[in-house]
């Protein structure tokens, strides 16, 4: 029984009433028919700060915002109340202290026992937090679509499961051409190459993004103009929360300009930049490819070696432009000519080689004198036809060579054959050649050994007057005697000596021995010293011949450097600088073998040379030629008109003596007046005095 009353008790109007007065989280009160407020619970005065004392018997309107009231927003509700037996909604609501705040509003018409309307229960809930959160989230995911519609780098755009494209954004409209209405619907795979569609490759990536959680890959894709381009594509599937795929997320990159790029840099480094030739590294990795599958007993290979002829001439007279033109012209000539087994490539500067796989002698003959033709037919430039010419030398393999470095180095030696041999330019290798090659290596060493052993001397030929027994001065000129060999002619390890580079030193060890020599031996007027062109190269040699002076105590004065075109024009402007130095501290500067060689009067007119030698090719025909006793009168009578002395080289009789004499020449060196002796010799010849004797004489 006390059981029944306690329900009795929970059912009552008066609980219902407290229950409903109780609940904070919700307004809840009631309406009469007329929208007036009847009642008012905790909840309603925590969300719109009213006590029940100032709000019962005011119309529910107030809590609506002004331009809601204008516009009938309350009595709508309760008319749709009516109407649906519910009305429910949001919107904004207003505060007693006139803040606003985001309501869910909930209205039921209350009916009596007999049907009569007694009013509306209202429940508001204040949801602006919600609001609050909710809005931030559409925020974020507004900002993110927004931030991927707006990529244009990138292709970003999402498929069904069934790969069917379902949004588009601005990076795929530019990298496919397509806009998002002609594209939102159809499949993903119109992007692929019909080959890779009949393979199932779509299909297929889209397996391994769920296979592995993750498809990407680079590959060539279609734009809609047909065009192609290099797309580095990542595929990545999209669940839900409850695990279901939504579809997958796509985000393509064009990457053909880095494609391209790193295919440049690929061809850059096989190929030449200026020529577009193969480059060494290229040409030595397709020997090797062709040494190793070559097919021994039916086929050989042939290497050329090649170096164009004058190619420092044709730069020195039409510039380097012009140069460049040539090597691009000659190697076009030579790709284009290359077959199936032929190859061509350039080395560097004006070396190329090539090679060619055969099994007939008369092919091999057929692609070098191919080759010969492409290099040696004149060339038609703008402004210009230059005569190329070439040295070619060839090596066998397996006949001359067991590999591919031997192979090499033999074509090398045959074309230097052929690069001195004037008659024949294409040279084929042979075992001597070798052997005069590893002579000269030979020879190079015990060159510098030479200069460490002082094995090197110096002989003195006096240069006189021609019309007296006056000496003018004397022509340093060096000589070797090798411990085992005896004595070694210039004309052999001089050219040795420039190759190995042993030049520089040999020419330093003369200068400070000659102007040693000179001034202990008191040798009047001059000695003259040779200058190699690696020595006008030399930007120290200025400093090298002061300190030299300095050392030994000659006079600048007494010191005469002999210099050939040929050396100057190597570097021609700073090698006339450097000797403009040397003339302003007062030595003699002598242009050599004038008449041989470069010899030009553009060098005369450009420096105030203090002599010139005129060259012994003239002074040897001087009595039986017309022309050479013609030129020498030429010479002689610039060299007045100059006023540069003029020295005849090579004067070995009384006649040719005579004749410079009666044209008027005013030094002569050569046998006539005097072979080339070391000082002692001279002195015991009574030419010079021995120093201690030259001192008591002083």
């Amino acid at each position: 029984m006390a059981q029944q009353d306690d329900l009795t008790e929970f059912s009552s109007e008066d609980t219902y009433r407290l229950l409903v007065e109780g609940v904070t989280d919700y307004a809840i009160y009631m309406l009469n028919p007329d929208g007036r407020v009847a009642n008012w619970n905790r909840g309603a005065q925590r969300a719109k700060g009213y006590v029940e004392r100032e709000v019962i018997g005011k119309h529910f309107s107030m809590f609506y915002t002004e331009r809601d009231r204008i516009e009938g927003l309350p009595q709508r509700g309760l008319d749709t109340a009516l109407r649906e037996g519910r009305f429910e909604a949001q919107g904004w609501r207003v505060r007693k202290d006139g803040s606003l705040f985001w309501a869910h509003v909930v209205i039921d018409p209350i009916y009596r026992k007999d049907g009569k309307l007694l009013g509306y229960a209202k429940i508001t809930r204040d949801c602006t937090e919600q609001r609050r959160i909710e809005e931030a989230r559409r925020d974020t995911e507004n900002r993110f679509r927004l931030l991927v519609e707006g990529i244009t780098d990138y292709a970003i755009y999402m498929l069904t499961p069934d790969g069917t494209v379902a949004n588009w954004n601005a990076g795929a409209q530019r990298a496919k051409g397509y806009v998002e209405s002609e594209i939102v619907g159809k499949h993903f795979s119109l992007f692929y190459a019909d080959e890779d569609r009949a393979a199932g490759l779509p299909r297929k990536n889209l397996d391994i993004a769920l296979r592995e959680g993750k498809f990407e890959a680079e590959g060539w894709r279609f734009r809609k103009d047909g065009s192609r381009f290099w797309a580095h594509v990542v595929i990545d599937p999209i669940y839900r929360a409850s695990g279901e795929l939504l579809g997958f997320a796509k985000i393509t990159r064009d990457r053909t300009e880095q494609l391209e790029s790193r295919e440049k840099i690929i061809y850059l480094a096989r190929h030449d930049a200026m020529t577009g030739l193969p480059n060494r590294l290229q040409f030595l990795e397709r020997l090797d490819e062709a040494m190793a599958t070559l097919r021994h007993g039916e086929q050989e290979i042939a290497v050329i070696s090649i170096d164009l002829d004058g190619f420092k001439e044709i730069n020195d007279a039409f510039g380097h432009a012009v140069g460049d033109q040539v090597l691009c012209e000659l190697a076009r000539r030579m790709k284009a000519l290359s077959g199936e087994g032929e190859l061509v490539a350039r080395l560097g500067g004006d070396e190329f080689v090539a090679f060619k796989v055969f099994r007939q002698e008369r092919a091999l003959a057929d692609f070098i004198t191919r080759l010969y033709h492409a290099l040696t037919t004149v060339l038609r430039l703008t402004g210009t036809d230059i005569a190329p010419g070439a040295s070619l030398g060839v090596a066998m393999f397996p006949g001359d060579a067991e590999d591919r470095a031997q192979l090499l180095n033999n074509a090398d030696l045959a074309m230097y054959r052929a690069k001195k041999n004037l008659g024949e330019k294409i040279c084929f290798y042979e075992a001597n050649m070798d052997e005069a090659s590893r002579a000269r290596r030979t020879m190079a060493r015990d060159i510098w050994a030479a200069l460490e052993h002082g094995q090197f001397f110096l002989n003195y030929q006096i240069q006189r007057a021609v019309d007296s027994a006056e000496i003018t001065g004397y022509e340093v000129l060096l000589r070797w005697k090798h411990p085992v060999h005896g004595m070694v002619s210039p004309a052999v390890f001089i050219p040795i000596a420039e190759e190995c580079g042993a030049i520089g030193a040999i020419g330093d060890w003369v200068l400070e021995h000659a102007c040693r020599e000179a001034a202990r031996w008191g040798l009047q007027p001059r000695v003259a010293v040779n200058l190699s062109a690696m020595q006008l190269s030399n930007a120290a040699l200025v400093e090298k011949v002061r300190s030299v002076l300095a050392s030994s105590g000659l006079p600048a004065s007494r010191l005469e450097l002999e210099v050939t075109e040929t050396a100057i024009i190597a570097d021609r402007d700073r090698a006339l600088h450097l000797l403009q130095q040397l003339k302003a501290m007062g030595v003699t500067i002598a242009m050599d073998d004038f008449g041989s060689g470069y010899s030009s009067l553009e060098t005369l007119r450009s420096f105030p040379f203090d002599k010139i030698k005129l060259d012994r090719s003239f002074i040897s025909e001087l009595e039986t030629s017309k022309q050479a006793k013609a030129f020498v009168r030429a010479i002689l009578a610039l060299g007045h008109s100059l006023n540069v002395s003029v020295l005849a080289e090579g004067v070995e009789t009384e006649a040719q003596r005579a004749i410079l004499q009666q044209e008027g020449c005013q030094e002569g060196q050569g046998f006539l007046f005097g072979r080339p002796a070391t000082l002692e010799s001279l002195a015991g010849q009574g030419v010079i005095e021995a120093p201690d004797l030259a001192a008591r004489s002083a």
